[in-house]
């Protein structure tokens, strides 16, 4: 006799109340255990549907608030077909419309900048900094229409932790709803008062996602980054056997709509992030391998660490570790001690904080952010054109200032690149960018059909297609 087997409730599968049937998705395009089907990276159609569907409901990181320092000051946001003006209308109150003249559509600004009105390039009409209409060129020889209905059409623009979002849906949900737990469990890292370090715009050959799944797991390390728990760092060779028995484990958390991973160190002998844990191989000198490892990043990829931190890292080098603690403790200890003395607010942050925070989030849909105590990167992807298998891949890294700094202007350019390996971004986002097209080229292989993703380590892939779903397949 054989015995019956029910099925049984797979818990690993992410589903949140509100969720798309899967009936509701083509087949194409459909989701299934742990499984991303390629035509949701590779075909045009699917892309158009993003852009209508996805990109015009959610909350999109349009820029920082030191890009707006005085009134007047914009910043331009393209995404797809929509440009969308940021603009500092008030010493406190930014607006953002859409970027095109209500006489016949032309484009009023381009770029950044900083004007006294917004006027039409094309025929002159003009538009006060709150989008009401401040000039019609000859205005008797049109039909008549009122101030309002000539007004700028507006987006909703909302701010949290120096950012400055947009919405182009007027019944979307407030933005610090839509962004929950984020902002709760982000406010010990205090992104308000941090600056743009640096930030570079790179063309990559892949879809707008394949550059975002690249940052969205830690599982690729072992593979892509062999040299980071290496004493000889400019060891890129594969990784040994022995080396992958002790690899990163880096599981994965899902929310309704937004998910992280942490880095928590070898497989599985730990369950959660502590800034403390952090280390070099090979290198028998505790402080030595702490140190090490963060100059290593401080000194690679400028950014998560800064050179306040660099410096901290140098002092533990020969420092008399006190009884009791680690190096990594100590060394924590000595970057606090050092930011206090040169005036920089330093909250504690507790060991449930920081397991709460993780390494990196999904900010949906196409933003990445690292949280860390006095640095952090961030990452933006989006399409380029209508090309699916290209796009516009952003990296920026933010440090803290002093207290005595929160309200002082700065001249800040982003920079823009069309091939990444002129971007001089370190070794590390170089090994990462190096992948982009690789992925891309065997996605069209008639072999592949899909991703497999870990059900441990990879489903803030998947998440972001769950929660994709919930706008491309509902009204």
């Amino acid at each position: 006799m054989s015995a019956v087997v029910e099925p049984q409730v797979d818990r690993r599968v992410p589903w949140f109340e509100g969720d798309v049937p899967a009936e509701k998705v083509p087949e194409k395009y459909r989701l299934s255990r742990a499984f991303v089907p390629k035509g949701r990276y590779l075909d045009a159609e699917f892309l158009k549907l993003e852009l209508e569907k996805v990109f015009t409901r959610a909350w999109l990181l349009a820029c920082r608030l030191e890009e707006l320092p005085g009134v007047g000051c914009f910043v331009e946001y393209e995404i797809g077909g929509h440009s969308i003006l940021v603009v500092r209308e008030g010493k406190d109150s930014i607006r953002a419309y859409f970027n095109a003249c209500r006489h016949r559509g032309t484009r009023l600004a381009r770029g950044r900048g900083r004007v006294g009105s917004l006027i039409c390039p094309f025929h002159g009409w003009r538009w006060n900094l709150d989008g009401s209409i401040r000039l019609v060129l000859d205005r008797e020889e049109f039909v008549p229409r009122s101030d309002d209905d000539l007004g700028l059409v507006q987006v909703r623009a909302e701010q949290w932790g120096g950012f400055v979002f947009i919405n182009m849906d007027p019944d979307a949900k407030p933005l610090l709803e839509y962004l929950d737990p984020i902002p709760r469990i982000f406010a010990p890292f205090q992104f308000e008062n941090m600056r743009y370090r640096w930030h570079k715009s790179v063309l990559l050959p892949c879809n707008w996602k394949t550059a975002l799944d690249g940052f969205l797991e830690a599982y690729h390390v072992a593979g892509t980054h062999p040299q980071l728990y290496r004493f000889d760092k400019s060891n890129t060779n594969i990784a040994s056997m022995k080396e992958l028995e002790n690899r990163m484990w880096a599981p994965t958390t899902v929310y309704e709509r937004h998910a992280h991973y942490s880095s928590v160190g070898p497989k599985k002998k730990d369950t959660a992030k502590d800034p403390a844990n952090r280390g070099t191989g090979g290198v028998t000198d505790e402080r030595l391998s702490v140190a090490l490892s963060v100059q290593y990043i401080a000194d690679d990829m400028r950014g998560l660490e800064n050179e306040r931190s660099w410096r901290a890292a140098e002092a533990l080098k020969t420092a008399e570790v006190p009884e009791g603690m680690t190096a990594g403790q100590y060394y924590l200890r000595l970057y606090k001690e050092l930011s206090l003395a040169e005036g920089y607010d330093w909250p504690d942050i507790t060991p449930q904080q920081w397991a709460e925070a993780g390494t990196a989030w999904n900010v949906f849909p196409n933003t990445i952010l690292l949280p860390n105590q006095g640095s952090v990167f961030g990452y933006r992807a989006r399409p380029d054109g209508l090309d699916p298998d290209s796009c516009l891949f952003e990296i920026f890294s933010l440090d803290q200032v002093p207290v005595a700094d929160y309200d002082k202007k700065r001249d800040f350019q982003p920079q823009f690149f069309e091939d990444f390996r002129e971007a001089d971004l370190g070794e590390i986002f170089t090994q990462d960018l190096m992948n982009a097209k690789e992925v891309t080229v065997g996605m069209h292989s008639p072999s592949f059909d899909g991703h497999r993703l870990s059900e441990e380590q990879e489903m803030t892939v998947y998440n972001h297609h769950r929660v994709a779903d919930r706008f491309l397949w509902t009204d």
